[in-house]
């Protein structure tokens, strides 16, 4: 795992060095950095040696009498099946390493080369001979690519702040992208919070030549072009997973694994314990006093099993406190996760051990219906389709109950506590009803959550006259459902929404981020491209998602692992939430209250006043303000550079 960075010129005479981006990229690669000029272009790197580690591994690369230049970071786990493939086409290699193979192939096949790529990779490739530059990230966004242009300059790097330190100028927030943080948690891809600042999306290309200075973007790999597949599915799915594994093992260093007490990580650590020869370590996270969400004892217990090493670390609720601004720094990202700290702290541990490597259970949720609320989603949208081909209302009565449903009034009484429990499951039964309504969105999805919807009800309030707008669109759902998929089924369109958002923009941001933090690689054998494939072509001719949560999953696993685990709910490293919020919420409520949000006029003060007041007097409004919290700690210390005493 590595970070790169690199900036093109339009005018040869003005490119510049990249040398301030790479001295914020170490982490990422402490083993050894690089920089390499030319007309137009300029390509830095430094590098975690994992494959190959000897100097033939160096990087920026070049390949065929140096026409090709590549940044690379990632894995290539099929790489040794490519370079046999390269050798019988004449090509030659100085090294052992994935980065002379992934060069060597952009070199022989060109773009078509992504179409062969097994593994989670960003890159940038110079052709010198055409003088064109080509960027690209894998299938399902594990590594990170962010970019940004005007009418002089392209730049790109790993990481946001890297970025920043080649632009010219501080960008602006971008209000569109502040109000669906505000929303999701997150900004999702490839929106950033920042104008003018981008993400390469998941399963996309891009190319830019001086000469023309046009981007030419290219999706090359998509949910929707999978074929349909035949056959039983615990085989099919078994026989992937079976080759998808050995390949994420590839590795000249011990390898770990993240262990919580759940089914994904545990099928994993079941499945790669014979593999490694008695190398595998296991690592997990727990709490003070060993509260019901603390599975320690679990990952324990499994770990025993597989003569796995087991080693934990107890996360207290005041060194999270204290450790808050410097977590907030490392995600680069605004991602309100309360579950980030458990992620940093098991990939430190790890690093702590002399590990580089670490796999992870990541993807089996997205992939094998994990989430109940996603679940309930399909049924909805489902029933939605339905009523819209059988209309049992006028449009007029449809209305009428959808604008119900939305109400303020409504959405605060379905989830006060104070409310009868039996009236509450009434009123949440007649929210999902009006979201039958042929006349609203074509998914019921986000929109299930009630952390969403409040988002609306807040930021309706909550911003400055000034910066409210700015916001084109008060829908923060709408990015998100084109009709234009309208013909896919309603859980191939849930689950490809689901991955392009939640999953990348949170699951995938937070652990490449909190791993690299450690200098540590994060391995996820359960979003293996070729697996993906196959679960989605069985669930273009299988109907799963009525099936139980992961039946698929569970059923090829039944004999390989505990039968508890596979009835065991799911947990992950779930952090006591309520708690850690009130917590930072109290030490750092002056940042927020006299911070850069309010003196850019993004927030209002008055609002802002009144949701800390009825959080000290009622503890109302705890998750809402941890949103704001985060958003301004990422804005002084990833924006602004600062190193926030408090």
């Amino acid at each position: 795992m590595c970070g790169i960075a690199g900036s093109l010129s339009r005018r040869s005479e003005s490119i510049f060095s990249v040398k301030p981006a790479i001295e914020l990229l170490q982490h990422r690669g402490p083993d050894n950095s690089g920089e390499w000029h030319d007309a137009h272009i300029a390509l830095g790197h430094t590098r975690l040696s994992i494959l190959d580690l000897s100097p033939a591994g160096h990087q920026p690369m070049s390949c065929r009498n140096a026409r090709y230049w590549t940044t690379f970071n990632g894995e290539i786990y099929n790489f040794i099946e490519l370079r046999q493939e390269l050798l019988a086409l004449g090509c030659t290699f100085d090294g052992q390493s994935d980065t002379e193979v992934l060069v060597a192939a952009y070199a022989q096949w060109g773009k078509a080369c992504l179409e062969k790529l097994r593994g989670m990779f960003a890159f940038g490739i110079w052709d010198r001979t055409r003088q064109r530059l080509f960027l690209a990230r894998d299938r399902v966004g594990e590594k990170p690519l962010y970019y940004w242009y005007d009418e002089e300059y392209f730049c790109f790097a790993s990481e946001l702040r890297a970025l920043l330190a080649l632009l010219p100028h501080r960008p602006c927030l971008d209000p569109a992208a502040i109000d669906l943080y505000l929303h999701y948690q997150y900004v999702p891809e490839p929106k950033t919070p920042l104008h003018g600042i981008h993400k390469l999306s998941a399963a996309h290309c891009l190319s830019i030549a001086p000469a023309s200075w046009q981007i030419q973007m290219t999706a090359y790999w998509d949910l929707e072009q999978i074929e349909a597949l035949e056959g039983k599915p615990t085989e099919l799915i078994g026989e992937e997973l079976d080759r998808a594994l050995p390949l994420s093992l590839r590795s000249d260093v011990p390898i770990g694994i993240a262990l919580s007490g759940g089914l994904d990580s545990g099928a994993i650590a079941a499945l790669a314990a014979p593999r490694c020869r008695d190398t595998l370590q296991a690592f997990s996270v727990g709490y003070p006093g060993h509260p019901p969400y603390d599975e320690r004892r679990q990952a324990e217990k499994l770990a025993k099993l597989l003569k796995i090493p087991f080693h934990a670390v107890e996360l207290l609720t005041e060194d999270f406190v204290d450790f808050f601004p410097t977590l907030i720094a490392m995600t680069n990202d605004p991602i309100a996760d309360i579950a980030a700290y458990g992620h940093y702290a098991v990939m430190k541990l790890a690093s702590d051990h002399g590990l580089k490597v670490m796999l992870s259970g990541h993807g089996g949720d997205e992939l094998f219906w994990g989430y109940p609320w996603v679940v309930k989603a399909v049924q909805l949208t489902e029933r939605k389709r339905r009523s819209a081909e059988r209309p049992i209302f006028p449009q007029y009565v449809w209305k009428l109950i959808e604008s119900l449903g939305q109400h303020r009034i409504y959405q605060r009484l379905s989830q006060s506590g104070k409310v009868p429990a039996y009236l509450r499951t009434l009123l949440q039964k007649g929210f999902e009803f009006s979201r039958l309504s042929p006349s609203s969105s074509s998914l019921v999805f986000y929109d299930m959550l009630a952390d969403f919807r409040n988002g609306l009800n807040y930021c309706r309030n909550i911003y400055s006259p000034a910066f409210q707008e700015q916001i084109p669109d008060r829908n923060a759902w709408q990015p998100f459902d084109s009709r234009e998929h309208d013909h896919l089924p309603p859980p191939l369109r849930i689950c490809d929404v689901l991955m392009k958002t939640w999953l990348v923009s949170n699951c995938l941001a937070l652990g490449d981020r909190l791993s690299m933090a450690s200098s540590v690689e994060t391995r996820i054998p359960l979003l293996d491209y070729k697996l993906i494939e196959v679960v989605t072509g069985l669930r273009k001719s299988h109907a799963d998602h009525n099936l139980g949560p992961k039946f698929w999953l569970k059923s090829l696993l039944k004999g390989i692992v505990p039968d508890e685990l596979l009835t065991r709910p799911k947990r992950g490293f779930e952090p006591p939430a309520r708690e850690w919020m009130q917590a930072v919420l109290h030490r750092y409520e002056k940042l927020l209250l006299s911070g850069s949000l309010l003196e850019l006029q993004v927030l209002s003060s008055d609002a802002v006043d009144r949701l800390y007041t009825e959080f000290r007097t009622r503890q109302k409004h705890i998750f809402f303000l941890y949103k704001l919290l985060v958003l301004e700690i990422w804005y002084r210390t990833v924006v602004l550079q600062e190193a926030l005493c408090v």
